[in-house]
């Protein structure tokens, strides 16, 4: 089996897991996703995970082959809203305790912390992602700032966070990932902007190292 196929596989393992216990991702546990229908809690994870930039009706119909029964994009979106963030959080972690292939340098992983302005629609306020963008005139943008985690060596994210654009604080995001990091000892690698004391000793505390650019 080469890798791509392996890796569906451990994706469709992990997610038919999370659809076994699909009560605890959901809004409305005696409500969503109890019928048999086209749109099922495992589909709609699927198709979100493969969705690509194109308008939402056209990669609906992309993933459905272009049926005729393929759902409207108002159905998929009324599908999505059913299911809590926690649940990509948990598939997150699961596929990667399945596929994850430990390799180190000199006994450690090596782990670099950054993060990422990613743009979304603005077509509606909101404090924690919305900013006022100054200029000759004034206009909003909105944005999530992603804190992520990523294994140098295995070439794979580790863990992640994600921030309003708005609130995000880059030392707090830092903190948060190394304080809820169990894996083998690592080196936590950051650039300028997360050197201070305080994200220092969160690393010392936490029993592994630290290289961070001063």
């Amino acid at each position: 089996m080469n890798n791509f196929n392996s890796l569906r596989k451990n994706l469709n393992h992990c997610i038919k897991i999370l659809n076994n216990s699909r009560s605890l991702f959901v809004e409305n546990p005696n409500t969503d996703f109890i019928r048999n229908r086209k749109l099922d809690f495992s589909t709609v994870i699927n198709n979100i995970i493969c969705l690509e930039a194109g308008s939402l009706k056209d990669e609906l119909l992309k993933l459905n082959d272009y049926s005729i029964d393929t759902p409207t994009a108002s159905a998929f979106v009324q599908a999505r809203n059913k299911i809590k963030i926690d649940a990509f959080k948990s598939l997150f972690d699961n596929f990667n305790k399945k596929t994850s292939k430990l390799k180190t340098y000199k006994g450690y992983r090596l782990l670099a912390v950054d993060g990422s302005e990613e743009p979304i629609d603005n077509t509606f306020y909101d404090k924690e992602t919305t900013l006022l963008k100054k200029g000759i005139k004034d206009l909003t943008y909105s944005a999530f700032h992603i804190n992520a985690g990523y294994d140098l060596l295995e070439c794979t994210y580790d863990d992640i966070i994600i921030q309003g654009e708005a609130v995000f604080n880059e030392n707090s995001a830092f903190n948060e990932l190394v304080d809820r990091y169990k894996g083998h000892k690592a080196i936590f690698i950051a650039d300028r902007g997360y050197e201070s004391y305080n994200n220092f000793e969160h690393v010392v505390n936490s029993g592994n190292k630290y290289l961070i650019r001063v």
